[in-house]
């Protein structure tokens, strides 16, 4: 009988406890001062039903220390997936995931790119895309996902 009664009282004990600390919790979130994180420009992210990602009009939520170079209408909108390598020739090229195709785009003059290639696949969304040199040869790696 008396572990019993130990046993009880410490579980009295921790339920004050637990019951105090939240409390207590509570009433200080309650009064706090400080306010969440506000962002002046509005919703950082671009949502709705008519949000269309092939109209650059619909993204100019940029800031005043970033300068839009250029902008290339890819084939379809997609994933944000994007390698940046330098090739063997010196040439730049970003290899860019779309939703069902990876483009190969020359950005080595910034403000005038060049679609250099697209690899199409309809039944998957591309995921992923690293771009690979290995004993002098280039290799693009995806990763897809069937849809």
């Amino acid at each position: 009988m008396d572990t019993r009664m130990i046993a009880i009282g410490i579980f009295g004990i921790l339920f004050a406890s637990s019951i105090t600390v939240l409390l207590t919790g509570v009433s200080e979130e309650s009064q706090s001062s400080e306010s969440g994180v506000v962002f002046v420009a509005g919703d950082p992210l671009f949502q709705g039903e008519g949000h269309d990602h092939m109209n650059a009009s619909q993204h100019q939520a940029g800031t005043d220390n970033i300068e839009q170079l250029a902008f290339n209408p890819l084939t379809t909108p997609g994933n944000a997936e994007v390698s940046v390598a330098r090739s063997p020739d010196g040439r730049v090229y970003t290899y860019q995931a779309g939703w069902n195709d990876m483009h190969i785009v020359d950005v080595t003059n910034a403000s005038d790119p060049q679609v250099m290639g697209v690899y199409n696949d309809p039944n998957t969304q591309v995921l992923d895309v690293k771009y690979l040199e290995y004993n002098g040869n280039e290799y693009v790696i995806l990763q897809n996902q069937l849809v």
